[in-house]
């Protein structure tokens, strides 16, 4: 279940990452750092949100695992979006 929160909230950065490019007219390497960078801030708040992490035990690993679940379901939802297209 916990799995959920991640693939929802990468489900999510999809239009804020989209919104933010047409704000700034970001395209290619600058438009893949901003994926990159939305994926783990939001990373990080499912963690905070789910409460798995605390402000003592901050854990590299499992902010990684979880940025990779962020950044792939993102990644899956706008490859879909754009064959609706």
């Amino acid at each position: 279940m916990e799995q959920v929160l991640y693939w929802l909230v990468g489900g999510v950065g999809v239009p804020l990452v989209n919104w933010i490019k047409q704000i700034f007219l970001l395209e290619g390497k600058a438009a893949m750092v901003l994926t990159a960078v939305v994926s783990g801030i939001l990373a990080f708040a499912a963690l905070f949100i789910h409460e798995q992490m605390s402000l003592t035990d901050v854990s590299w690993a499992t902010l990684a695992v979880v940025f990779g679940q962020v950044l792939a379901s993102a990644t899956l939802a706008y490859k879909l979006l754009l064959k609706g297209e």
